[in-house]
């Protein structure tokens, strides 16, 4: 009898503990936090701009657009320049396009060097003129600018504007 007794307590001893490594099996957790911070492009453009009344002639209009980098990565950046009537633009004089921007024949200007956080790239241009044989009625016109960012990502300025649309 006694060994039966040994036999149940010795059994019961070793279901207990598989049923103790069981139980601690299937419930033990562990976690890991894995951050993970996407990062966003935001540019803004300032310009110094004199609004010049009536337009005449030969008249020199200040408008110096740039663009600020808002965001907190790397960034490049184009800018788009357009009338607001194809006819007024036949009255202004060629853009003359400052240095570090780079004419990409696609109907953008590009800031040929990646553009930090918080820093402003030169001012594509200016000034604007009207040209000295524009009609003496000018309509009156707008020039918008228009700007676009890419984050680096360790590409060339080329490789950072492929695929982009």
């Amino acid at each position: 009898m006694k060994k039966f007794i040994l036999a149940v307590v010795a059994a019961s001893l070793l279901m207990g503990v598989g049923a103790g490594v069981s139980y601690a099996y299937l419930t033990a957790q562990d976690g890991a936090d894995n951050l993970f911070q996407v990062s966003s492009v935001d540019i803004g453009i300032e310009e110094n701009f004199e609004p010049p009344g009536d337009v005449t002639p030969g008249q020199v209009i200040t408008k110096a657009p740039k663009v600020q980098n808002s965001s907190n990565t790397d960034c490049y950046v184009r800018v788009s320049v357009r009338f607001s009537s194809s006819d007024a633009e036949q009255f202004v004089e060629p853009l003359a396009v400052n240095s570090g921007w780079q004419d990409g024949e696609d109907g953008y200007y590009y800031w040929t060097s990646p553009l930090e956080p918080g820093q402003w790239t030169g001012t594509l241009f200016d000034r604007v003129k009207i040209r000295e044989d524009a009609a003496d009625s000018i309509p009156p016109f707008r020039i918008l600018v228009y700007a676009e960012a890419v984050a680096c990502r360790n590409k060339s300025m080329k490789e950072a504007w492929e695929g982009t649309v």
